[in-house]
C-alpha cells in the first residue's frame, strides 16, 4: 500500500516538474516573441533547474504532495501561498547565483505564473482521476469496529486515497446499516466467496486476532487462488492514518515491533543531524537571545527562561528549557495554580509576546541546551511531564512505552496533531508516537523536518 501511495505522489511530482519546464519554454516564447528559442533556453536552463528543484521542495513542505490534503477546502489558499513563497525564494536565488550572460529576472514572473497555473489545473485533473470510483480498489471489512468506522469516514472525506469500501461482514447489521447507505452489510461469512465475486473485492481487511478465528481463517484460505489481498486492520489503519490503532496495543505487538530498536546506519544519521542542529540552532539562539529576552521582560513580570521536569529515555527525568511564554501566576514562577494541566488553544495565561514565540516555535530555542547535554534528540516523541504522564498511564496502560527512545524537539505527532488539550488528543499523539518508533527511518525523519519547517513558516505552533 505504501508503494502505491508513493507512486501516486511521484506521478504528481513528475507532472509538476515537467510543467515547470514547459512554463519556462512558453515564457521565453512570450518574452522574445519567437518560437525558435533554443539558445535562450540553454542559457537559462542551468539556473532554472536549481529554481525548479527549490519549487518542488517548497511544494512538499507546504503539503502539495500529501494526497490526504490536496483536495481539502484550504488547498487553494495553500497553493497560492506556495506560489508566492516560491517567487520570493527565486528572487533570493537569482541574487545568490548571478549570471553575467543572462538576466532571467525578466522571465521569472511569466514562468512562475504559467507554471503554477498549469500545475493547479494538473492537480484538478489528477484529483478527478484518483477520485474516480472505477479506478479505486474495492475493500471488504470482516468486522465493524470504531477503527473501521474511523477509516470509512476518512476515505469518504479523502477521495484521493484510492479505496472504495464495498462491503462489511457484521453479525449486528442494525448497528451500521443506516450510517453507510452505499456499503453492503452482510450478516455472516459463510458465503464469503460469493460476496467477493459479487462485490468485485480486491482487498479484505481482517481482525488483528485472526489466528483465533478458525472458521473465518478457513474461508479465507479458500481465496488463496483468487489472488485477493488480505491485510489486518492494524496495517491498513496505519497506512490510512499514519497512526497505530488502539486495537494493536497488546504485549505481543510491542515485542514484535519495539524490542529491537538498534539501527546502526540510522543512528549515525541522527548524530549527524544533532551536530548540525547544535551549530545552527545554537547560533540562532545566541543571536536572538537579547531581543527575545528584552521582549519577554518588557511584556510581563517573571523570568526570561522557564524550566520544567520532563521524562526522557527509559523514564529518566530531566529539566527542559524554554523561553517563558505565560504569565507568572504561582510562587515558582509558573502559570499553574492548580497543578499540572494541558495548555489550551487560545489559553488566557499566554502573554502577547508568548503567543508569537509559540506560533513561530521560537520558545523552543533554549532546548539547544538539552540537545547539547544529550537529553533529547532532534526528532522523536515530545517529552511529557511526569505528572501528566502518570495520569495518562492510568487511562492508557502502555503509555510509558513511548519512552523506549530518546525524546525529540519535534516529531511525527507534532506535524500531524498540533494541540494536546485532552485525553482523546493525547491518545492520538500516542498513536502517532508509536507509528514513528515502529517506522523510524532517514526518509521519515527528513519528511518530519520539512513538515516542521511548514509548521514554523505557517505559525501553527501552540
Amino acid at each position: 500500500m505504501k508503494f502505491w501511495y508513493r507512486l501516486k505522489q511521484l506521478i504528481l511530482l513528475i507532472g509538476d516538474l515537467s510543467l515547470f519546464f514547459v512554463a519556462l519554454w512558453i515564457s521565453l516564447i512570450i518574452r522574445n516573441l519567437e518560437l525558435e528559442n533554443k539558445r535562450q533556453l540553454q542559457e537559462n536552463l542551468p539556473l532554472f533547474i536549481v529554481i525548479f528543484l527549490v519549487w518542488l521542495m517548497l511544494n512538499y513542505i507546504n503539503g502539495l504532495y500529501d494526497l490526504k490534503k490536496i483536495s481539502s477546502k484550504k488547498s487553494t489558499i495553500i497553493f497560492l501561498q506556495t506560489a508566492f513563497s516560491s517567487f520570493l525564494v527565486s528572487i533570493v536565488i537569482f541574487y545568490i547565483l548571478p549570471s553575467r550572460n543572462i538576466n532571467p529576472k525578466t522571465i521569472l514572473v511569466l514562468t512562475i505564473s504559467i507554471a503554477y497555473l498549469f500545475i493547479y489545473l494538473w492537480r484538478k485533473i489528477y484529483i478527478n482521476i484518483l477520485s474516480n470510483k472505477k479506478l479505486k480498489t474495492n475493500v471488504l471489512f470482516l468486522n465493524y469496529t470504531s477503527e473501521v468506522s474511523e477509516i470509512i469516514d476518512i476515505l469518504n472525506k479523502q477521495k484521493t486515497l484510492g479505496y472504495n469500501v464495498k462491503a462489511i461482514l457484521n453479525n449486528d447489521s442494525k448497528k451500521i446499516e443506516n450510517a453507510y447507505q452505499d456499503i453492503k452489510i452482510y450478516e455472516n461469512f459463510y458465503n464469503l466467496e460469493k460476496i467477493i465475486d459479487d462485490e468485485k473485492i480486491e482487498i479484505i481487511i481482517t481482525n488483528n486476532n485472526l489466528n483465533k478465528e478458525e472458521e473465518i481463517t478457513q474461508e479465507l484460505y479458500k481465496l488463496l487462488f483468487k489472488q485477493i489481498k488480505i491485510i489486518n486492520i492494524s496495517s491498513f489503519y496505519e497506512s490510512i492514518t499514519g497512526r497505530i490503532p488502539p486495537s494493536a496495543f497488546y504485549k505481543t505487538w510491542f515485542l514484535q515491533y519495539l524490542s529491537d530498536l538498534d539501527k546502526p546506519i540510522y543512528n549515525k544519521f541522527t548524530r549527524l543531524i544533532e551536530f548540525f542542529s547544535i551549530l545552527f540552532f545554537g547560533t540562532f539562539f545566541l543571536i536572538l537571545l537579547p531581543f527575545i529576552a528584552l521582549s519577554i521582560k518588557t511584556n510581563s513580570k517573571g523570568k526570561i527562561f522557564f524550566k520544567q521536569k520532563r521524562l526522557g529515555k527509559n523514564g529518566k527525568t530531566f529539566w527542559i528549557y524554554k523561553f517563558r511564554t505565560m504569565y507568572s501566576l504561582s510562587k515558582d514562577g509558573s502559570a499553574e495554580i492548580h497543578g499540572a494541566e494541558f495548555a489550551q488553544k487560545n489559553d488566557k495565561r499566554i502573554t502577547s509576546i508568548g503567543k508569537i514565540l509559540r506560533k513561530t516555535r521560537l520558545d523552543e530555542l533554549p532546548q539547544v541546551i538539552n540537545l547539547i547535554k544529550g537529553e533529547i534528540t532532534v526528532i522523536g516523541p515530545r517529552p511529557e511531564r511526569p505528572e501528566i504522564s502518570a495520569d495518562l498511564e492510568k487511562q492508557m496502560p502502555y503509555y510509558n512505552i513511548r519512552n523506549v527512545i530518546k525524546p525529540g524537539i519535534t516529531g511525527w505527532a507534532q506535524t500531524q496533531e498540533h494541540y494536546t488539550a485532552n485525553l482523546e488528543t493525547s491518545l492520538q499523539k500516542f498513536q502517532y508516537d508509536l507509528f514513528y518508533i515502529k517506522n523510524r527511518s532517514i526518509l521519515l525523519d527528513i519528511s518530519i523536518l520539512l513538515k516542521t519547517v511548514n509548521v514554523v513558516l505557517r505559525a501553527m505552533g501552540q
